[in-house]
């Protein structure tokens, strides 16, 4: 009886011990998986900040892990069209203050303190 429990309990620990291993350590990916810039995973993101219905996406724009989403409100739905700015972290989007983001606007060029890519800073940052 001892044996049996004695080797019940060292399988336990090699089970943990091989659960913490993984057969593609070196590799750089996230848990869940990586987030997509496609037509469901926008309005996804969107839902996500406002409810899902109140916003329908009308254009997106993705580059280097970030997205500009413009959209407009669902049919039914009263308000103004809105900009999103949207960073991807794993399998998420997720919402940004375009004010963090776009830096210190000072003459019209990409300012130096913007953490938004350059490509997407005009739609992003220069709207409204």
């Amino acid at each position: 009886m001892k044996f049996a429990v004695a080797g019940i309990s060292m399988m336990g620990a090699a089970a943990l011990v091989l659960s913490g291993c993984s057969s593609d350590s070196g590799s750089d990916q996230a848990v869940g998986g990586m987030t997509e810039c496609t037509d469901a995973s926008m309005q996804e993101a969107v839902a996500g900040v406002y409810g899902d219905g109140n916003f329908e996406v009308s254009g997106y724009k993705c580059a280097d892990g970030w997205a500009y989403v413009s959209t407009d409100p669902a049919e039914g739905e009263q308000g103004a069209p809105q900009m999103f700015i949207f960073e991807a972290e794993g399998q998420f989007w997720i919402p940004k203050d375009a004010a963090a983001v776009c830096g210190t606007y000072e003459d019209g060029t990409y300012p130096a303190d913007a953490t938004i890519p350059e490509s997407l800073y005009d739609p992003a940052c220069l709207v409204g």
